[in-house]
């Protein structure tokens, strides 16, 4: 599968393709896990979590919109948090940065 065909998902899209899932069929012991975790953690509505998304990606130049999914689904509330979630890119975003994306968070919790 090539970057083309990729398609990000944040947490409450997958409780909510899971969810419908069910209805139509058993799921597999692996989809059961899965939905048990997006239940656990899915903190915003899918709407909600793709407009966070959005305003992620538009609003935050180094930000691409693998960083913006991963940062909707773990919605972090301190720079550390923040900071893990650029671990394995090449940025680091300042304090400054962190601040600006944690406000953004928090306006859409």
């Amino acid at each position: 599968m090539g970057e083309e065909d990729k398609r990000y998902l944040t947490i409450p899209e997958v409780k909510e393709l899971i969810t419908t899932e069910a209805e139509e069929r058993e799921l597999t012991y692996e989809q059961t896990l899965a939905l048990g975790h997006s239940e656990k953690f899915a903190v915003l509505t899918v709407e909600d979590a793709k407009k966070l998304v959005e305003e992620l990606d538009d609003t935050f130049e180094f930000m691409n919109l693998k960083l913006a999914y991963k940062t909707a689904d773990i919605l972090p509330r301190e720079i550390s948090g923040v900071r893990a979630i650029f671990a394995r890119d090449r940025y680091t975003p300042s304090e400054e940065d962190c601040d600006k994306i944690i406000k953004v968070i928090k306006k859409h919790m």
